[in-house]
């Protein structure tokens, strides 16, 4: 059981300041009553383990979740949301030691899809990347603040980001329900309509992606894989992972001229191959080590993505000019790859493995 702090209403920002618990942002206070609420909404004990990193002989219980999901501003109904999440970061493919430890600063970018988008008030429709939602905003801060206080993942410590980006304080995604004939993620990863997932994808920061005028699909594509091919991300052509969020006009353009999701990812899986001189006059050198075998393949190409199945597709966004946004695995799938948990319903406990 977590030790009680006394603390005048007042003093609780300065106090937590000071500790080193926040990300730099006020937080709620997290009182006994506001973590049992979140507990009890779940259907957890405070004891239950969540997950844990064996490298750092660490383990989250529920408990720890609640009180830094009350922490970020979360309301107690989304804190099944959160369970799935810290479920998902502690799958060891995820790799979550490395994730939120290494130089390269990856986000916890968390991708939910299903019901819950709509019933909590997720925002998957205008600025759906950017601020002003409460369960967008403090779901994702929540599984930063557990890295940080539970996994010991901050600044003066072990988190050794270099840069890192604005995407660590809070990243997630929610999809906006996809055009006529395309899957949502949830279903495409094996799950059911009325099933609520989370995914949680290590990346880097988004990279808007415009494409105004051409309402020619394979136009649109061709663009999207000319993000993905920029030899200044560190993972091209090391056969990593990469998230698409598909906007308003992109989309429609796609759907209406008989572009599948499967026929989307072969299409980008292929024009992502880039060759070693795409790299080299950009001054990237290329890497023969056992993680990073960079030796071309019998056509002289590179794989950016190990395969279509590397490429996750989630629709986002509002009506605009043709927007979208490419946000890619912080590092190749050697290191980590993207994981994903159903949410349980309201007082079924923690999701399962």
């Amino acid at each position: 059981m977590a030790q009680e702090l006394v603390l005048t209403e007042a003093d609780v920002q300065e106090e937590f300041f000071e500790r080193g618990w926040t990300d730099g942002l006020p937080v709620v206070p997290p009182t006994p009553e506001r973590v049992q609420a979140m507990l009890d909404y779940a259907g957890v004990g405070a004891g239950d383990i969540v997950g844990n990193v064996p490298e750092r002989s660490r383990e989250v219980t529920a408990e720890k979740a609640a009180v830094n999901a009350v922490m970020a501003g979360c309301r107690p109904e989304y804190f099944p949301v959160v369970l799935a999440g810290l479920a998902a970061m502690f799958d060891p493919r995820f790799g979550c030691h490395t994730v939120v430890t290494s130089t390269g600063g990856a986000a916890l970018c968390a991708v939910v899809s299903g019901p819950l988008v709509a019933e909590l008030g997720f925002n998957s429709f205008r600025n759906a990347l950017g601020p002003g939602c409460r369960a967008n905003a403090t779901v994702g801060r929540t599984l930063r603040l557990v890295a940080m206080n539970v996994l010991g993942a901050r600044s003066d410590s072990l988190d050794g980001s270099s840069l890192g980006h604005p995407g660590k304080f809070t990243m997630l995604v929610a999809e906006e329900p996809p055009p006529e004939g395309w899957p949502p993620l949830r279903v495409e990863l094996g799950y059911g309509e009325d099933d609520t997932t989370v995914t949680m994808f290590p990346s880097e920061g988004p990279h808007q992606v415009a494409n105004h005028l051409n309402g020619d699909p394979e136009g649109i594509l061709l663009t999207l894989a000319a993000a993905m091919t920029n030899p200044s991300t560190y993972a091209v052509a090391k056969k990593h992972q990469v998230l698409l969020v598909i906007g308003h006009e992109h989309r429609q353009i796609l759907a209406e001229a008989g572009w599948t999701k499967p026929m989307v990812r072969e299409f980008l899986a292929e024009h992502s191959r880039v060759t070693p001189e795409h790299l080299m006059d950009s001054g990237v050198l290329l890497e023969y080590t056992a993680q990073n075998d960079m030796t071309p393949d019998a056509d002289g190409k590179l794989n950016t993505v190990r395969g279509p199945h590397d490429i996750f597709l989630v629709t986002a966004g509002s009506a605009g000019a043709g927007w979208s946004a490419y946000i890619p695995n912080w590092a190749p799938t050697v290191h980590s790859e993207a994981t994903t948990r159903k949410v349980a319903a309201p007082g079924d406990g923690l999701p399962l493995a």
